[in-house]
């Protein structure tokens, strides 16, 4: 064949197709959220990448981008929680906080930043309306915790395969809130993930629900108890008799002092505003209205009055001095910024934590406590 003749036979050369730089730098779509409740991130550093995967590990649905404005776009009444991991360009994180807490949108902030974080820093993040500052990695199981809380089903319904171990914290939990000393175990169900135990159900009285939880919060390898999922029933009562019992029940209180304190009750569900004189008052006129029967759910808005503010150090060498005295083998880290009182360390169990927490928010000058204890099966020495 000549070369003319296979010229004219060659066949057509395949070419490829044209792609642009911009198609192929062009990120995959962002996983999308469905309707379900779901946690942002912002951030662009590899810590915000770890922190979506931790996120993720715990069955909660997470997004995350690059700036503030794809941020506020993005938030919606499924957002439960906005998690803010610095550095981020042309963007401060006190003025982005306040501007949220403003907005009609209000949802919790957390910030997670590499630490040691300095102190100033921390202290002026509190007090722009961020709800917590983690130092990652160091707390990376109370950051976990939180946000379990707050983006967990009220009912609890995770649609995933149980572990041995969420299996044998079940049947524990059942076979403590079954027992003859607490015989209501029957009108709870009890659901595991991830050593976190939600309760769900009815029961007739609200302190037979604190009750509850104080049991399944001692047993060990119980991370944290949710309980937001019981209805309280009880007998049928009137609001206007049941914010009548209330008022008495106050009146009647050697250590509450009624007259101070406003009360309304809509549903079965009582508010209870006005001013106390310190956190041992409120945490009392609480635990009445709790007792009272026909309440269903509790909202405080009580204010403590100002006594003098303390430094920030002498008020966190005083409780840690009263938690030296009540839990000697315990090795609680206290930090104070302000009315907000920071505690991490170990505790052996969710039961323990919730004492410390109890303890420290009655100390005279605690406006706040912010929980980053760890639970394990041994307090740290």
């Amino acid at each position: 064949m000549s070369p003319a003749e296979r010229a004219r036979t060659r066949q057509p050369r395949r070419r490829r197709p044209k792609t642009s730089a911009r198609s192929a730098r062009r990120k995959p779509p962002a996983p999308k959220l469905s309707g379900r409740r779901n946690i942002l991130v912002l951030g662009q550093s590899e810590v915000s990448k770890r922190v979506t995967r931790s996120i993720r590990e715990l069955g909660v649905q997470c997004r995350r981008v690059d700036t503030p404005d794809v941020a506020l776009g993005a938030i919606d009444e499924t957002t439960k929680a906005l998690v803010v991991v610095p550095p981020i360009p042309n963007l401060s994180v006190s003025t982005f906080a306040q501007g949220l807490e403003r907005g009609p949108s209000a949802i919790p902030i957390f910030v997670v930043m590499e630490g040691p974080l300095p102190t100033r820093t921390v202290r002026k993040l509190y007090g722009d309306g961020v709800e917590a500052v983690f130092e990652w990695p160091v707390d990376r199981q109370p950051f976990k915790r939180t946000v379990f809380r707050v983006s967990a089903p009220v009912v609890g319904s995770w649609g995933r395969t149980k572990s041995a171990g969420d299996v044998a914290l079940e049947e524990t939990a059942r076979s403590h809130l079954s027992s003859d000393a607490v015989p209501f175990g029957a009108h709870l169900g009890v659901e595991a993930c991830r050593r976190f135990v939600i309760l769900k159900g009815s029961l007739d009285a609200l302190w037979k629900l604190e009750l509850a939880r104080q049991i399944v919060a001692e047993i060990p390898g119980v991370e944290d108890v949710l309980a937001e999922g019981v209805e309280i029933t009880g007998q049928a009562r009137g609001d206007r008799a049941t914010a009548k019992a209330i008022r008495e029940v106050l009146r009647h209180a050697d250590t509450v002092e009624g007259s101070t304190l406003a009360i309304s009750v809509r549903s079965g569900e009582v508010t209870v505003t006005g001013s106390v004189r310190d956190k041992r008052e409120a945490s009392r006129a609480l635990e009445l209205v709790r007792h009272v029967r026909g309440v269903r759910r509790v909202h405080d808005y009580l204010v403590v009055s100002a006594r003098g503010k303390k430094q920030d150090k002498a008020l966190a060498n005083h409780i840690r001095k009263v938690l030296r005295t009540r839990y000697p083998d315990l090795r609680v880290d206290v930090a104070v910024f302000g009315n907000v009182a920071v505690l991490s360390g170990r505790v052996p169990r969710a039961g323990v934590r919730d004492k410390v927490k109890e303890l420290v928010d009655g100390q005279a000058g605690v406006e706040r406590v912010v929980d980053k204890l760890s639970v394990s099966g041994r307090a740290r020495r």
